[in-house]
């Protein structure tokens, strides 16, 4: 209870956005290895989806009943559990509702370091572009340099607050050099357009719709500082008992996945089912992700900056050790 208490507050206190992503010893010490155990009787998953672009293959799989074709041969069910962000999802980890799930790195991270059990078992977007610092469209800021002293507001917690810091350090600057101030996406974009921010940093959907609307002006996105990482995870007991249901929904992933590329135009009619966003700027949007649910090496060191980014600044209490969290073992089953 104390775990479920101090997440929520966590998520309370870093992630209050409409669109998107504990107590005891260091999180790193607990909960023996990752390696999957029998296969368990489940007769049914958990699995809690958000209807956004970042999770494109998921939406298609649920569109074409995928998940429910890879889990007939186990006798499994799946209850598809929606959530606005990713954050919730992550809540509903802690609070012992979910066996799957899909999220941003930053709520993942900061669910295992409140000691929830879970493990990263596939990566379901990355997308520098999808995640930007931006400008009212007649700013005179041209880049992160000119912040020095201005105004700039992202969401506190998330990986918005981490771009900033990667922008900033890059031009010799820190957060103490500007005004910060922590909003949710919807103040951010209300700010952005009254002018009572000089800048903000913002993700998609938002991005690409004030971008169309011809509201900003991107000064740099995420492209050579931060991936945007969107990641899968999964009850480690749950994945431990039952590692063919989780390797059968990451199998209908990456078939979804692979649908986008060789059906584009049908792909983005699908996920227009799930998600409230105008066609076109979906289609722009989709564009900017890769979805490759594998793990590899290059992302398993992104989520380690990220990690010792939300360590440093306090964002997480305990440390989390991402070579335990990450778990590829699942991958290697198909």
């Amino acid at each position: 209870m104390k775990n479920i208490r101090l997440l929520t507050f966590l998520i309370l206190m870093t992630v209050v956005s409409t669109f998107m992503i504990g107590c005891g010893s260091n999180a790193s010490k607990s909960n023996e290895t990752n390696a999957p155990a029998t296969e368990g009787n489940a007769k049914e998953v958990r699995l809690a989806y958000v209807p956004l672009p970042h999770y494109s293959p998921l939406l298609i799989a649920k569109q074409n009943g995928w998940i429910e074709e890879s889990l007939k041969p186990l006798n499994v069910n799946v209850k598809w559990n929606s959530f606005s962000i990713g954050p919730l999802v992550s809540e509903s980890f802690a609070a012992g509702g979910q066996d799957v799930g899909v999220m941003g790195d930053f709520p993942a991270i900061i669910g295992r370091s409140a000691n929830v059990d879970t493990r990263i078992v596939g990566i379901t977007s990355t997308s520098p572009q999808s995640l930007a610092l931006v400008v009212p469209k007649n700013s005179s800021i041209t880049s992160p340099a000119d912040l020095k002293g201005k105004k700039v507001a992202t969401t506190k917690g998330s990986y918005g607050q981490y771009l900033l810091s990667q922008l900033l350090e890059s031009k010799g600057l820190t957060v103490n050099d500007i005004k910060f101030i922590h909003m949710s996406m919807d103040d951010v974009k209300s700010a952005l357009l009254t002018g009572d921010i000089d800048a903000g940093v913002i993700w998609d959907p938002l991005l690409t719709i004030l971008e169309d609307q011809n509201a900003i002006r991107i000064i740099a996105d995420g492209t050579g500082y931060y991936q945007g990482i969107a990641v899968m995870i999964a009850d480690h007991k749950f994945a431990a008992a039952n590692p063919k249901v989780v390797t059968a929904i990451l199998a209908a992933y990456e078939r979804g996945a692979q649908f986008i590329k060789s059906n584009p135009t049908e792909a983005k009619d699908l996920v227009a089912k799930e998600v409230k966003i105008p066609p076109a700027q979906l289609a722009k949007i989709i564009d900017r992700f890769n979805y490759q649910p594998a793990i590899t090496p290059e992302i398993t060191e992104e989520l380690k900056k990220s990690e010792a980014f939300m360590a440093k600044n306090q964002i997480i209490k305990n440390s989390v050790d991402i070579d335990k969290f990450v778990d590829k073992s699942y991958f290697l089953l198909q």
